[in-house]
């Protein structure tokens, strides 16, 4: 599967929540690096480009994810990443590191998302979800 890039600039409410948010996603498997300058945090995620999705949800839905407003940048021709290193944690949990529960989440139906890779839930089946 063909690996796409996601520059995300978000508007947090303060450089407190910015930090906050930035802490939070820090061990997101897809996450390369993060930081924030007062109250804006940057992110650059690799992901295969099935997930493109998720990638946009932010700019989409800012509010969801605990952003005032959201911008995403797609590079769609990764010309130079020879590898993809994705950070998995030793144990995987219940909850993402982003603070999802991905068993409950409408937008694994919705996308036909295979969850987070962090947790347990990882590649469930969507008709299973849907009982």
């Amino acid at each position: 599967m063909k690996s796409i890039c996601g520059i995300m600039i978000g508007e947090a409410s303060s450089p407190q929540e910015a930090k906050r948010r930035a802490e939070n996603m820090k061990n997101c498997p897809y996450l390369l690096f993060s930081g924030t300058t007062a109250d804006t945090i940057y992110a650059v995620y690799i992901v295969s480009s099935e997930k493109e999705w998720w990638l946009t949800y932010p700019e989409r839905h800012p509010k969801e994810t605990g952003l005032e407003t959201a911008k995403v940048y797609i590079i769609k021709n990764i010309e130079h990443l020879e590898k993809t290193v994705y950070t998995l944690p030793k144990k995987k949990t219940e909850t993402a590191p982003c603070g999802a529960n991905c068993k409950t989440c409408p937008l694994r139906v919705q996308y036909s998302c295979s969850g987070c890779p962090a947790t347990v839930h990882y590649q469930e089946k969507i008709q299973e979800m849907k009982q």
